[in-house]
């Protein structure tokens, strides 16, 4: 008796194929929302934002966060330059105010060494989802729909 042992092309290409499927499978299931992907940026960006004025603080210095089309950034008045994080694709901000006043998209916002610093509002926009992001005059900031 002449026995082969193994397995033929045709069975590896199949089970290749089957789990090929399987991943592809997953990963359209895993992939997120463009409105989850802003909610996770808004809060990305409160974190950020309430950092910028944590460290106007603690350095003595007024600190600006500055946001450009394809990116933002934190800085110290005295030179300090921290990372510049890319926004997300498709995630824009769509509008700023301070103190309730519509200002320029290009323009900085100031976090003082005294911690109290104008109210402000950004909302950042995707695909027909918006999200407001709302500073106090503390500098705490909160993310709603």
């Amino acid at each position: 008796m002449n026995q082969k042992r193994g397995f033929t092309l045709i069975e590896i290409l199949a089970v290749l194929a089957i789990i090929g499927i399987a991943v592809a499978l997953a990963q359209v299931r895993f992939a997120r929302s463009a409105a989850q992907t802003l909610e996770d940026e808004a809060h990305r960006l409160a974190v950020v934002l309430e950092f910028a004025r944590d460290e106007a603080m603690t350095q003595g210095c007024t600190v600006a966060w500055i946001s450009r089309s394809d990116s933002h950034r934190v800085g110290c008045r005295r030179g300090a330059e921290y990372a510049t994080h890319p926004w997300p694709r498709g995630i824009a901000l769509e509008r700023v105010s301070i103190a309730g006043i519509p200002i320029s998209r290009d323009a900085a916002l100031l976090f003082t060494p005294s911690g109290i610093n104008a109210p402000f509002e950004l909302i950042l926009a995707t695909e027909g989802h918006r999200v407001l992001l709302s500073g106090d005059a503390l500098g705490r900031v909160s993310v709603s729909k």
